[in-house]
């Protein structure tokens, strides 16, 4: 006789449980790919506005994972390994010039795989990794092939670039969306596996941000669910000059190198593809960026002021 699911969960149960410290379980499991920005068998969210830099942020450091080099010089690669970027944002044609500029400062990487969803190939194919079929979310057709390509190559990071164009669903639904991030979680699970999405913000929503984290598109089940949230944003500092700032707003596990990440953010050049980080550069940028904050204070509490005159006249 089969047995019952009931019965199914319970040995599930039996075989997951331990006493005490009696567990057979690796104890030098390394828990991040790339230290403290992304942790492994997870999944890590990158916001920010559309055509901030995101995707190349993405592939600066999917380089330094992948050759095993340390990221802007300071953050260390602990899990080297393949790297799977899938773009539905631009056609390999565009996709691949971005490439040619990232190898001006990085040798060959046989361990970044890119796809982009734009190619011919993929012409009428819907790649929502999940599906709406009489009243339930389930994975699609794209997601079971995605899995067996995660199986073939064995990748330790997968980028989806971006979120929108895999969910495929309703990014408000908080019940859409936990089935989505679960369908993930099986695939860290069962492949031992990572994702980064890409996600991009609303205007509106950057905007009316105080302190740079608050807003989020879409569900806030996505940032729940997550391991780690970072805010990528261009911060202009005067006419001719950018500065690139990443934010790490939420990191779920313990890390010493998290205390390098200030938590205004970590200023950064971006030169010709990749970030650069400068003391004197992000010294200057965070100064910049504080004056103009002071200078938009005043102006506001001068309006509020006029304001108020007029209302008691």
């Amino acid at each position: 006789m089969a047995e019952s699911p009931v019965d199914q969960l319970l040995a599930k149960l039996e075989k997951a449980s331990f006493i005490d410290d009696e567990a057979s379980i690796n104890r030098d499991y390394e828990p991040w790919i790339l230290e403290p920005l992304i942790p492994f068998q997870s999944v890590t969210i990158l916001d920010g506005l559309g055509g901030s830099g995101k995707s190349w942020f993405a592939m600066d450091l999917c380089y330094s994972i992948g050759l095993g080099q340390s990221f802007l010089g300071i953050f260390p690669v602990k899990r080297q390994g393949p790297v799977m970027y899938f773009t539905a944002e631009e056609v390999p044609e565009i996709f691949i010039k971005r490439i040619d500029m990232l190898r001006k400062y990085y040798p060959a990487n046989k361990n970044f795989i890119w796809t982009s969803l734009l190619h011919e190939e993929f012409d009428g194919v819907n790649y929502s990794l999940c599906v709406e079929y009489r009243g339930t979310i389930i994975p699609s057709p794209f997601y079971d092939a995605l899995e067996k390509r995660i199986s073939k190559v064995k990748p330790v990071l997968v980028v989806l670039d971006s979120l929108i164009n895999f969910f495929g669903l309703d990014e408000n639904s908080s019940k859409e969306a936990r089935d989505f991030m679960e369908f993930l979680r099986r695939l860290t699970r069962r492949h031992k596996t990572s994702f980064l999405l890409l996600h991009h913000q609303s205007k509106e929503g950057m905007r009316n941000q105080a302190d740079d984290v608050i807003s989020f598109r879409g569900s806030g089940v996505f940032r729940e669910q997550s391991r780690s949230r970072l805010v990528y944003k261009n911060i202009k500092l005067e006419d001719g000059v950018i500065a690139r700032k990443v934010i790490l707003e939420k990191n779920n596990y313990y890390s010493k190198i998290k205390e390098m990440i200030p938590e205004d953010g970590l200023y950064l050049k971006f030169e010709g593809g990749i970030h650069i980080y400068d003391r004197n550069f992000a010294e200057y940028a965070k100064a910049k960026e504080e004056e103009k904050k002071t200078k938009g204070k005043k102006k506001e509490n001068k309006s509020n002021g006029r304001g108020n005159v007029r209302a008691v006249l």
